[in-house]
């Protein structure tokens, strides 16, 4: 699985600039495409037209942002030819929303606005799944001269999981449960059918056994690993473990780097999860088949072990045929003057690097065997 395109790639990029570090991993397979037209205009903001209300109102909310619009660009506010309400409106968006380049620019409504520009940046993940392995915490946890490392790494599954939200596959309901309850139900039916083979199928047998016994571990250490990961001590001491292991361990250069990272970032972003940028009313928010954040980052069992194949396979299947991924969004809204942040995915585009790096580190140690 490690070899896959559900477990490599993890490259990703900030629309509207591209800069996927890894781009020569693969994405899942491409999911069929259903016609939906503007993901932003058909399905999430009424049309000026249709607006009801005040049109004075409406006008005045609108030109003031069109200023700040024009203001925050350097762009010279359009001519709307005398045209009144709406088309007056509709010419000035045309006008102007190509003044913010790739973004998506909207005339938006909501509580307070009912007419205002704004603009959207979404954070293009190209169809990436996080996933991060558990199998090699528990071989860490079993060598009594792994101790420490086992240590940070639980403190750092306590942030992912109960911090920035990360779910784990043996929370009931999630996701990543759900695969395994289905490989399950698969492995005792197969093990069924397969009770008379003959002599020439043993292999295959031997093959089932072994995914068998994988099930059962990944089962047993799963609930031991849960109530660790959901212990809110773990979390509490994140800070003094990480501190204590870049003192003491200072030769383990990669794990100091990655854990220095990690703490960087809960300390700039203590309370900020992956879920915070997700805007699922902006994109065809009737749609219930989409694929969510807590459906592609989460905590598994290996890459590693005898179900990988089978359960790439699964998920694969699963996503095709889901027309929407929820991707982080950025809205900024014109209706006073304000400065463009930096970097507003700062904390998305770090925290989905580290958990490729985490990963990364992490599959050194996972092995079939203790």
């Amino acid at each position: 699985m490690e070899n896959t395109a559900i477990i490599r790639r993890t490259g990703k990029s900030p629309r509207p600039l591209a800069r996927c570090k890894r781009s020569k991993a693969q994405p899942f397979k491409k999911r069929t495409a259903r016609p939906r037209g503007n993901g932003f205009l058909n399905h999430s903001f009424a049309p000026v037209w249709l607006y009801r209300g005040n049109r004075a109102t409406i006008e005045k909310q609108f030109f003031n942002s069109l200023y700040n619009y024009c203001t925050h660009f350097n762009v010279s506010l359009p001519d709307t030819g005398g045209l009144t309400f709406p088309q007056n409106i509709y010419r000035a968006w045309e006008a102007v929303k190509s003044a913010c380049g790739d973004k998506n620019c909207i005339i938006l409504q909501d509580g307070k606005q009912q007419a205002v520009l704004a603009t959207v940046e979404t954070l293009d993940l190209n169809n990436c799944l996080f996933y991060i392995p558990v199998r090699p915490y528990w071989r860490l946890a079993k060598a009594e001269q792994s101790q420490r490392l086992a240590e940070l790494v639980m403190c750092l599954f306590s942030y992912l999981h109960q911090q920035a939200g990360l779910p784990f596959y043996m929370d009931r309901g999630t996701f990543m449960d759900g695969q395994y309850d289905m490989f399950e139900q698969w492995i005792g039916e197969v093990q069924y059918e397969e009770a008379n083979a003959e002599d020439e199928e043993q292999e295959e047998n031997g093959y089932r056994q072994a995914q068998e016994e994988d099930i059962y571990e990944l089962r047993q250490a799963g609930a031991h690993i849960h109530r660790l990961i959901d212990n809110p001590e773990w979390f509490t001491k994140m800070e003094s473990v990480i501190d204590a292991f870049i003192q003491d361990h200072p030769e383990e250069t990669e794990w100091v780097e990655i854990a220095d990272e990690f703490l960087s970032l809960y300390r700039e972003y203590p309370k900020r999860t992956i879920t915070d940028h997700i805007r699922t009313e902006l994109l065809c928010p009737g749609e219930e088949e989409r694929i969510t954040p807590d459906m592609y980052t989460g905590f598994y069992w290996s890459g590693k072990d005898n179900l990988c194949g089978e359960l790439d396979d699964m998920i694969n299947n699963n996503f095709q045929e889901m027309p929407v991924m929820d991707e982080p969004m950025y809205i900024q809204t014109f209706d006073r003057l304000q400065e463009q942040p930096n970097k507003p995915f700062d904390f998305e585009d770090r925290l989905y690097d580290l958990i490729e790096k985490f990963r990364d580190l992490l599959n050194q140690y996972d092995t079939n065997h203790d």
